[in-house]
């Protein structure tokens, strides 16, 4: 059964150690901001639940979106380098 990769109306920002302000403590809010998505796994790859299979750039910050479950990359909806928001499907995984 494939079961689709969702964009969260709010994400976490991707933590980096030079950059310790206030500002990454807060959740980067994709309902409001768009982002640009990079894949990080191919089709085909197999993938536990949880890890991280793209990167997504919103507000000046990198977003990591995870493997809503274990399974295979069957379909990428949203390619390299293409604007997402929140609620838009990125790709599938088959369970």
């Amino acid at each position: 059964m494939k079961q689709p990769i969702i964009v969260p109306d709010q994400i976490m920002p991707k933590p980096m150690p030079w950059r310790n302000c206030e500002c990454m403590k807060q959740p980067v809010d994709l309902a409001a901001k768009k982002g640009t998505l990079t894949w990080l796994t191919e089709i085909g790859e197999t993938l536990e639940e949880g890890t991280v299979i793209c990167e997504g750039e919103a507000d000046k910050k990198t977003v990591e979106i995870t493997a809503p479950c274990s399974g295979k990359l069957v379909e990428k909806v949203i390619d390299d380098e293409c604007v997402f928001q929140a609620g838009d499907i990125l790709g599938y995984i088959e369970n």
